[in-house]
């Protein structure tokens, strides 16, 4: 099948015809589509070196706005504070790795050890009042499920401690990749401005300033739900009489930034605070305190994922509640934890790029600013308003009914002041006044 190619008349400048652009373009959407099933497993530890770049980028600013440092040194500056708080985090799991295998092996061989030893000895007869007891198949029928179920805590401790060490290595990934995003960030928007089109670029940067826009809100409704969930936890916990109610509910307001995972993790110091030390006031022993505060920690999960979530994030983004929760959903299918923090501003994006496409498929501006709202009509009248007029249509009945001259200048009156009240063209009071 061939290719055809259009050129100009001069012949320096060849063309593609239609048929080769949509053969690349088809190409080139399923290289990046076997790239992306290939690398999978990079995808979120590349989302989530976005999501820091994305979050650091306007403290690097700043620092480099208000201090005398380059781009570079500010970035520097940045992460080495961050990486300073996670070392002793981060450092701790990495290095008793080595120690933990050794001690769970040397267990796993000692307690070998202790069974082949009580196999020597019940594999010799046991004499019971001259009756002659054979152990040996108890034996053989214990020792291979005990042998069985250590070898499984061994290798799921192993594997544990091996995770362990697995995510410190993918968090290094993740800080490298943020940092560069950072350092070279104006680089990068440079580099992707210059592949569209000439045509098109203004069209770009106009979208990217609303994507960022977009995700700018998504954090802030992030902070104010966490503002949120640390003000209720802490009102609750002293209401209750909760110890350290205050650190519970810090701890429950930045942990709202892991959803769904985050209020579990914030749900076990408090109910172990709960369970060893009681409440402060409430008439209720250790064990029921600690239910209490179970119960509540639920019903404050409840809320904040029906009710808080949806209002606060679709507010901030401008989307629907049933449409941030029918998202965040979707998302915690298709990306467990890290789908479900990012479906509201992954949705708000999306609307921004499928705005713009439709407005482009039916030749209008995405950018126009949108047509002013007319003025709404005049409120109904009030109760008041209704029977004023209603009265003064049963005075204009009954002066129909006089034939005197004063009636006459009364009826005058009151239809000039009805006018009044309907165009607006004289002051009513001041034909009231008249009248």
């Amino acid at each position: 099948m061939e290719i055809r190619t259009d050129h100009s008349t001069d012949g320096t400048d060849p063309r593609w015809s239609d048929f080769a652009k949509r053969t690349v373009s088809l190409i080139a959407f399923l290289l990046l589509a076997l790239v992306v099933y290939r690398f999978q497993e990079l995808l979120p530890p590349m989302m989530l070196a976005f999501l820091t770049a994305f979050i650091l980028h306007p403290v690097v600013s700043f620092l480099q706005d208000r201090l005398p440092l380059s781009r570079g040194a500010a970035t520097s500056l940045v992460f080495l504070v961050l990486i300073l708080m996670m070392l002793a985090t981060l450092a701790a799991p990495v290095a008793v790795v080595p120690s933990i295998q050794r001690a769970v092996r040397s267990f796993q061989i000692d307690f070998n050890r202790v069974i082949a030893d009580i196999g020597a000895f019940l594999d010799q007869p046991l004499e019971i009042a001259g009756y002659t007891l054979d152990l040996s198949p108890v034996y053989a029928e214990i020792s291979s499920v005990l042998r069985s179920f250590v070898t499984q805590v061994a290798q799921g401790t192993v594997d544990v401690a091996l995770s362990l060490a697995s995510g410190a290595l993918w968090m290094l990934f993740i800080m490298v990749t943020a940092f560069y995003l950072v350092k070279d960030a104006d680089r990068i928007i440079r580099q992707l401005d210059s592949l569209v089109p000439r045509g098109y670029q203004e069209d770009m940067a106009r979208l990217r300033k609303r994507i960022t826009q977009a995700w700018n809100a998504f954090l802030r409704g992030q902070l104010l739900l966490g503002l949120t969930i640390f003000i209720l936890t802490t009102v609750i916990g002293l209401a209750i009489g909760l110890p350290y109610a205050v650190v519970m509910g810090v701890i429950a307001g930045l942990l709202e930034f892991v959803p769904n995972v985050g209020p579990l993790i914030a749900l076990i110091p408090a109910v172990l605070v709960a369970l060893f030390q009681g409440s402060t006031y409430l008439p209720l022993s250790n064990f029921w305190f600690a239910v209490v505060v179970l119960g509540i920690y639920i019903v404050i999960q409840q809320v904040e994922s029906n009710l808080l979530t949806p209002r606060i994030l679709g507010g901030s983004l401008d989307l629907h509640p049933l449409v941030v929760l029918i998202g965040i959903i979707i998302g915690g299918n298709l990306g467990g934890v890290l789908g479900m923090l990012l479906a509201a501003p992954v949705l708000a994006t999306l609307r921004v790029i499928g705005y713009y496409v439709f407005c482009r498929l039916y030749d209008q501006d995405p950018f126009a600013p949108p047509p002013e709202e007319e003025a709404p009509d005049s409120a109904e009248p009030g109760l008041v308003r209704r029977t004023g007029k209603a009265a003064w249509r049963q005075l204009l009945e009954r002066l129909d009914a006089m034939d005197s001259p004063e009636a006459a200048k009364l009826k005058e009156m009151a239809e000039k002041l009805v006018r009044a009240e309907v165009t607006n063209e004289t002051e009513p009071e001041d034909t009231l006044e008249e009248a």
